[in-house]
């Protein structure tokens, strides 16, 4: 959608679990990038203004009616969950770009996702639009078991559903699951997406560790436990992390190589 937005009319919504809403959106001319975890940058101020920009995964489309669900987790606070909380039918945003990281090669015999209750839309989808056959295992990492979710699917699916950890109040389980994932034959594809610092251990896993293909995973930071005193720390070494990104892209780095660098310097900052 490049710089273009669309506006997105909010038409109803709905409790799908106690800490999930579901909200639906009039979205003509909405055009999605096909991935099935998706997510679309949402202004909850001005078109265009990122620092109040939040990004949701598209739970689904329905293009004959203009219609696009994208599922909420019902946080504390912050600037999307007060806007939900507040919202009623006929409330306008302003979206724009849509981006997709779900990518299991043709090849791929099986596949690992995993997530807490902010990857649920993303897995959700994912599992329903699985072929015929297609494996996967799901682990899915909830506080309250009231918040789990049925998905109808083709596919060959198991699920694990992880109570009471992760999801900030908790430490996460995910990390240890990926480690003690017991895999099938053949070639897998691994997808994580949850809290950024637990991704981010995951993949420290998974590629030095394990060694495991560039193409073989996507894993993917929605979200950091105690986000404001990250983020006042990071305005302190901004300059430095950024600098990073901007070497590597002049050089024409490997964008896993600078992911390596960029990391390191995070966990240098303390962050």
């Amino acid at each position: 959608m490049g710089a273009r937005h669309v506006t997105a009319t909010l038409t109803r919504l709905a409790e799908l679990t106690p800490s999930v809403v579901r909200m639906t959106f009039s979205v003509p001319g909405f055009q999605g990038c096909g991935a099935p975890d998706e997510w679309v940058h949402m202004f909850f101020g001005a078109a265009g203004d990122h620092g109040q920009r939040r990004n949701y995964t598209v739970r689904a489309i329905r293009p004959r009616v203009d219609e696009v669900d994208v599922d909420f987790a019902l946080h504390a606070r912050g600037l999307a969950v007060d806007w939900v909380r507040a919202a009623r039918p006929g409330d306008e945003l302003a979206w724009g770009d849509v981006t997709g990281a779900y990518a299991p090669p043709p090849d791929t015999d099986w596949r690992l996702l995993v997530g807490d209750l902010a990857a649920l839309p993303a897995i959700g989808r994912i599992v329903e639009e699985l072929p015929a056959g297609a494996r996967a295992t799901v682990v899915a990492e909830v506080l309250d078991a009231a918040d789990r979710q049925r998905w109808e699917t083709a596919g060959d699916v198991d699920v694990v559903w992880l109570h009471g950890s992760g999801n900030g109040p908790a430490p996460s389980r995910l990390e240890e699951a990926v480690r003690t994932f017991a895999e099938p034959p053949g070639q897998g594809y691994i997808w994580m997406a949850g809290e950024t610092r637990t991704v981010r251990a995951t993949r420290r896993y998974i590629r030095h560790e394990r060694g495991i293909a560039r193409e073989r995973y996507s894993l993917t930071g929605y979200w950091l436990v105690g986000a404001e005193a990250w983020e006042r720390r990071y305005e302190q070494v901004a300059a430095r992390l950024e600098a990073i990104w901007e070497r590597a892209e002049q050089e024409g780095a490997d964008t896993e190589a600078v992911i390596d660098d960029y990391d390191a310097a995070l966990e240098e900052a303390g962050l």
